[in-house]
Formats: C-alpha cells, structure tokens, sequence
C-alpha cells in the first residue's frame, strides 16, 4: 500500500501554519490529506490553531480560551510568518473543513491539555454535517479524549499520539480500541510498524521534513507521513514510484 503523504498544519513550505491559504494550497498541490489541531474558543466555537497561548502565530497575548471568537477575529493570523499574509485569520473548524472536505485523509488532532468540556461532540457534529466519517482520523496526546470519541462515535478512526518510545505501543493502542498509532518520526521502528500492521492498526509518524527520512519510512512501510514539507516528500514518493 502507498505511503500518504499528510500536510502538517498544511504543509506548505512558504505559508504560515493552520490558516485557510495554506490549506487551500495543499489541496492545490495534490496532498493526500492534512493535519491541523482544534480548540476551543471562550465562547465555545471550534477553531484551528496549534498553540494553547496565541503569542506564536497571532497578533495577541494570553490562552486561546479566554477570547471570543470575533475578538480573535480582530488579530491577524498570519503576519508573525510575514506581512503579505496579514489579512489572514484564525479559521473555524467549519471553513477549513469546507477546503479540505474532498481529501482522502482528513487529521483532527483534539488539542486539548486544557480541558475543553464538548470539544469531542462539537467536532464529530461538524464531521458528520461535511459527511466526511470515512476521511476522518481524530487523534490526541490526550488518549482520554480518544476514549471519549469512541464513545460517541465508535466507527470514527483515532490515532494516539506518542512522543516518548514507549514499550509496547501497538499493544497499548490497539487495548483501547484506537485504530492507529502516531509516532514521532524517530522512534518510529520496523518492529513496531509491523505489529502495528499485524493487529490491524495503522502506523502513522510525524513530522518528517528531511528526505532522507521520508525515503526511509516509505520503505518500512508506514501508512501516513505527516510533514511540513509536502512538495519535498510528494516529489519523493513519485520519483520512487516511476523508479
């Protein structure tokens, strides 16, 4: 089976991370998915943004929670990358949805350290209104998160996401029903890529920016790279096929 290759936060080499231009060029450069990360906001609407605090990547201070949306709507989303994208926005689960709607793998990744009590309903509810439950993978650092998902909705995929090697992942994985495991990149070995494969589990890593590393995974056979590079590994992956 072909290696997907996924757009970390879009993926875009270029582009700042999680906003509506760079998923729309993912989509325009033939990603097999994307990954972004959901919060939730003050007053309770679903948006897209990697960090708890949006000091990083918003023209702001202070935890996400604690702002409405349309106060976050004041802030620029974009312009910490560069100045052209000034005009872009925090997006809400829906827009991004909206762009990425047609992909074969769709990765919502529940960023939920903070506890945002509702996050796992409100974002099966958007799945389900886009009629996009087979594209779908929800993954978490918070595996009591996933747990919660397979109890609202057990056919949905989840991935949990690691970031130590950890002993006997698959066997942890697949023990609480979860239908992946996420790996860091590095601790992403050919052992536990085949016992993932052989309980029925996919292996997906992130995030691999070095071609090297890229060429690697594909040949231990993992089901997803997850990268913020998507042109690199998707020239990789087509220079490996034609070779």
């Amino acid at each position: 089976m072909e290696t997907k290759i996924i757009g970390h936060r879009g993926g875009v080499k270029g582009y700042p991370e999680n906003t509506l231009v760079a998923f729309k060029k993912a989509v325009e450069l033939g990603a097999d998915g994307v990954e972004f990360d959901v919060q939730l906001t003050k007053d309770g609407e679903v948006v897209v943004i990697h960090d708890e605090l949006i000091d990083r990547t918003m023209t702001g201070s202070g935890l996400l929670k604690d702002y409405t949306l349309s106060e976050l709507r004041k802030m620029s989303a974009g312009e910490f990358f560069s100045p052209e994208f000034k005009a872009e926005k925090i997006p809400t689960l829906a827009e991004v949805l909206e762009i990425v709607k047609n992909l074969e793998v769709i990765n919502i990744e529940l960023k939920n350290f903070l506890l945002y009590p509702g996050l796992e309903a409100k974002v099966l509810k958007l799945v389900d209104q886009f009629k996009i439950r087979d594209q779908v993978i929800i993954s978490s650092f918070n595996h009591y998160s996933l747990q919660t998902v397979k109890k609202l909705q057990p056919e949905i995929r989840t991935g949990a996401l690691l970031m130590s090697k950890m002993i006997n992942p698959a066997d942890y994985s697949f023990k609480r029903g979860f239908d992946a495991l996420h790996l860091h990149f590095l601790t992403a070995d050919q052992e536990v890529i085949d016992k993932s494969h052989f309980m029925g589990m996919q292996l997906n890593v992130y995030t691999v920016n070095y071609p090297e590393a890229v060429i690697d995974l594909m040949k231990k056979g993992v089901d997803m790279i997850i990268t913020d590079d998507l042109e690199m590994a998707l020239e990789i992956r087509e220079q490996n096929n034609n070779s």
